[in-house]
């Protein structure tokens, strides 16, 4: 059976969304991560839904990771993606200082919205490989995530950083044991599979990737998720 076909009643489900200005390595981190190939980056003026189902610890874990576009977000902050996530990593660019001002921006957010101990987020400083154009030391990105209260990775997609898994990795981690299980398990992220097809996402057609699919994403989709979601959580705790 492929594991795109798996069932959700077999497997569980984990939603990501990777929040930051434009040019900081979004859309490079989540291809990187996902297929351990270094796209480059791109741009595009709307949301992107990457979905992939990966065998971690033996189990099916449905992975959607949300690339909030810097050019389409809200004037304020892209609520309705971080409400639809069930974690969020902060990126921002060591060789941009507005990007990490942004980053300090949407920390406070989410500290508001979603108190920092109710949802995973993770600071991570991209573009490490580009120390000589350096204009936000690694101690400002450390001090930040103290006083957030978040954990902090410095890495360089383009270098394919070991930090980036682990970063993830600490994510699916937190995430797995807010939705019910008690026992931290250290999860393997080495098989990670995929070739990514394209990278424009402007259009509205479904793109496949080996293990997995890229969808421009409407906020309207985001809502009938968390709808279907919780109707799914209350049927479930129902039966029991």
């Amino acid at each position: 059976m492929k594991t795109e076909e798996r069932n959700t009643t077999n497997s569980s489900r984990v939603r990501i969304a990777v929040l930051g200005t434009i040019n900081v390595g979004k859309s490079a981190l989540t291809v990187r991560y996902l297929t351990r190939r270094f796209i480059g980056e791109y741009r595009s003026n709307t949301d992107l839904l990457y979905k992939q189902t990966m065998m971690i610890n033996n189990a099916p874990v449905e992975l959607e990771i949300i690339d909030v576009s810097g050019e389409s977000r809200d004037a304020c902050f892209p609520v309705e993606q971080v409400q639809w996530a069930d974690a969020c990593v902060v990126v921002y660019s060591i060789t941009d200082k507005q990007s990490f001002s942004y980053a300090l921006e949407a920390l406070d957010h989410l500290q508001k919205q979603r108190p920092v101990s109710s949802v995973p987020v993770i600071l991570l400083a991209n573009k490490a490989d580009l120390e000589h154009l350096r204009e936000v030391d690694e101690i400002e990105g450390r001090t930040a995530a103290i006083q957030y209260g978040c954990q902090f990775f410095e890495v360089s997609v383009a270098e394919n950083s070991a930090d980036l898994y682990q970063a993830f990795e600490v994510l699916l981690n937190e995430s797995r044991c807010q939705q019910g299980n008690n026992k931290t398990r250290k999860f393997s992220v080495s098989k990670m599979i995929g070739t990514l097809i394209g990278g424009g996402g402007n259009n509205k057609e479904q793109k496949q990737f080996q293990g997995g699919t890229v969808v421009v994403c409407q906020k309207s989709d985001l809502h009938r998720n968390r709808v279907l979601k919780r109707r799914q959580n209350y049927t479930a705790t129902a039966s029991l």
